[in-house]
């Protein structure tokens, strides 16, 4: 009677251990997975503000000022909001510059900031209606300088100071990097999905309240970022590698008489342990340093020692003698000058959606708020990027991963044909809508065509650039030295910020697609020849990746 007692409690317990078990793990699992990227860091609601400013009002300012002049002048529209997409993205280098070799990161940021809020404050009052009418275009333009300083000096230097203090948090940061990475980004991605509190508030707000909520929102978080100033963990400001670029060109042509030495004796090594064969090539009795970098071997020069009255101390502290792996460490920001020709008509592509999908659903039918498709961008940036680097950056051999960054962006490249061709087929769809019903001439009436028409094109653009701007600060990373892999992110915003600058330039050009409304425009014009480009510099650059980047670094 025992034992079949003992066997059935045993019998039960097993049942119940199995039963549990999948629970049990999945527990298990979702507490590791939290532990791992969750940690929580007191700067990092400070994001948020600036996402709100960038989603609510950044991203469809094209639209408040076609909405707010009587006299709807496209192409005026066009050239401001470019101006300040362009100049966000190329300052970033020089806030970047500026934060590491003048001023900290923590006065950046509150700096740009207060530029940032300025510009809402200024946006506000124009529309009160209390701008003369005679200075408004002047003044949007001052406007937007503003934000644009507060953009570049604002979420880019906002990465790399939220990192710092989440690595402070670790034990061990050396060996912990992969994870204060893992955090950064799903703090960032928590960011991104807090302007989903704001379609609740402010689905049909009026411009003022918009400009006015924002401009609150970030003051307020930019308060309580001041208050915790104390708690921060702050670094010691080491200075700027970005000068070494340069001072080694400079010390290379003053040293350009010299002749390429047959020895590794005659370059500066500063004492540093090495294996001779990483950094010297032998090209018959002459030595120079790898990479080698076509048109800039002479860069070599910055590296050997003069034959003169000054000491190798005395040449290094006057800027004339760099090491070996300074020198080195240009050299590879140099070998990526060919990928970066390719990424500027990426910029083009990606500055032009900016600017006119919003436009485009400004007169059709409301059937979900602008803001959720462009919420619907942003989540499949963010979901595109991570799922790549979940699935195949773990899986795919360290030989491999060179490879793996080229297709990635390869996709990239041509999710930006794909989403220029859907584009431009849905606005061929809409001007036909607009010329049946008889409302080119009128701009402000609905047209009968739901703005959820969009939607692909607004998901296609969160794609490739999950793909591809994702995959460029992967790639870059990969290939730079790891004293230059601070300046990735912001050497590549630099160059997709060309593309803002190119984009105005093309609409100036082809000025006879574009009238005064976007409904008398031929906008489908612009979408095919954007189209035709991205599949030529899809193959442009793929013969660069197969012509310079077939071997890992």
């Amino acid at each position: 009677m025992g034992d079949t007692f003992l066997n059935l409690r045993h019998r039960i317990d097993s049942n119940f251990y199995l039963f549990c078990f999948p629970f049990l793990e999945i527990g298990r699992r979702v507490c590791a997975w939290m532990g791992y990227y969750i940690c929580f860091c007191k700067a990092a609601p400070f994001v948020s503000g600036h996402k709100f400013a960038e989603y609510m009002v950044v991203s469809v300012l094209i639209t408040y000022f076609t909405d707010t002049w009587k006299e709807d002048n496209l192409l005026k529209a066009v050239a401001i909001v470019n101006v300040q997409e362009g100049l966000s993205t190329t300052m970033v280098i020089v806030m970047t510059y500026i934060s590491d070799a003048h001023l900290s990161r923590l006065k950046v940021i509150v700096c740009s900031t207060a530029a940032y809020i300025t510009g809402l404050l200024l946006l506000y009052f124009s529309a009160l209606k209390l701008i003369i009418q005679s200075t408004e275009v002047g003044l949007f333009y001052m406007i937007v300088v503003l934000i644009a300083v507060g953009k570049a000096g604002g979420l880019p230097i906002l990465k790399g100071y939220l990192a710092d203090q989440l690595r402070n948090h670790e034990p061990d940061p050396e060996t912990n990097e992969d994870r204060v990475e893992a955090r950064r980004k799903f703090w960032w991605f928590i960011a991104c999905l807090s302007p989903c509190i704001s379609l609740l508030i402010f689905h049909a707000a009026s411009w003022p309240l918009i400009f006015i909520s924002s401009a609150f929102l970030m003051g307020a978080a930019g308060l309580l970022f001041l208050c915790a100033i104390p708690l921060y963990h702050h670094s010691q400001r080491t200075g700027s590698n970005l000068t070494n670029v340069f001072f080694v060109f400079k010390a290379a042509l003053l040293k350009r008489q010299l002749d390429y030495p047959s020895s590794c004796d005659k370059f500066h090594t500063n004492d540093e342990v090495f294996n001779p064969h990483q950094f010297f090539k032998q090209n018959g009795h002459q030595l120079y340093l790898a990479p080698q970098v076509k048109f800039f071997r002479w860069l070599d020069k910055a590296a050997i020692k003069e034959a003169s009255s000054l000491s190798v101390k005395e040449q290094a502290s006057e800027r004339r003698l760099f090491t070996v792996k300074q020198v080195k460490e240009i050299k590879f920001l140099l070998i990526m000058v060919p990928m970066l020709s390719t990424i500027i008509m990426f910029g083009l592509v990606r500055s032009a959606a900016n600017t006119f999908f919003t436009e485009q659903g400004n007169d059709m039918e409301e059937t979900v708020s602008i803001y959720i498709l462009l919420l619907a961008r942003y989540i499949c940036r963010g979901t595109i990027s991570y799922l790549y680097d979940r699935s195949f950056s773990k899986k795919i051999a360290k030989e491999q991963q060179n490879l793996r960054q080229i297709l990635r962006i390869w996709i990239g490249m041509m999710l930006s044909v794909l989403c220029c061709s859907v584009a431009w087929g849905i606005e061929v769809h809409r001007l036909k809508i607009v010329k049946k019903h008889g409302l080119v001439d009128k701009p402000k009436d609905t047209i009968p065509m739901s703005n959820c028409w969009l939607a692909p094109q607004f998901i296609l653009l969160g794609l490739m650039e999950g793909f591809a701007i994702d995959g460029l600060d992967e790639f870059f990373s990969y290939h730079v030295s790891e004293s230059m892999e601070g300046y990735v992110s912001a050497i590549n915003d630099c160059i997709i910020g060309i593309g803002s600058f190119l984009n105005g330039l093309c609409v100036y050009s082809f000025r006879g697609w574009f009238a005064e409304t976007i409904n008398r425009s031929r906008l489908d014009r612009y979408y095919h020849m954007l189209a035709v480009v991205s599949f030529i510099n899809m193959f442009y650059y793929w013969c660069i990746s197969a012509t310079f980047y077939r071997k890992a670094r």
